[in-house]
C-alpha cells in the first residue's frame, strides 16, 4: 500500500488515487491513505486486517469509542482503520506516533 512500507492492501480494495498524505514530525510520522471496493463487505475488511495484522508484529487496541475504528499497536506507533459499508466500502488507513500514557 502507498505510503505503508508492510500494510498490506486486502484483495479487492483499490487504493484511492492521490490520497496518501506523509508528514515527518519531530514527534514522529503521520501516514493517511484510503481505498475502496464495491464488492467486499465492511466486516471481511475488518476480519481481514484482524487476522493479518498480529502476524505483522501489530497488536489490537481496545475500543476507545464506536466511531474510533480498529487500532493497533506497534514499535511506538498507532494503526487505526475506519472502515464505511457502501457501494463502495470505504476504507481509511491513519498511522500516527503513539501518544506516551
Amino acid at each position: 500500500m502507498s505510503g505503508f512500507e508492510d500494510l498490506p492492501l486486502m484483495e479487492g480494495l483499490k487504493q484511492s488515487e492521490d490520497t496518501a498524505v506523509s508528514f515527518d514530525t519531530p514527534a514522529g510520522r503521520i501516514i493517511e491513505a484510503y481505498a475502496q471496493s464495491n464488492k467486499i463487505k465492511k466486516q471481511e475488511i475488518a476480519d481481514f486486517y484482524n487476522k493479518t495484522l498480529p502476524q505483522l508484529g501489530w497488536k489490537r487496541m481496545p475500543k476507545k469509542d464506536k466511531a474510533s475504528g480498529i487500532s493497533y499497536a506497534r514499535e511506538g506507533e498507532v494503526l487505526t482503520i475506519s472502515i464505511e459499508d457502501g457501494a463502495p466500502a470505504s476504507v481509511r488507513f491513519e498511522l500516527m506516533t503513539r501518544e506516551k500514557d
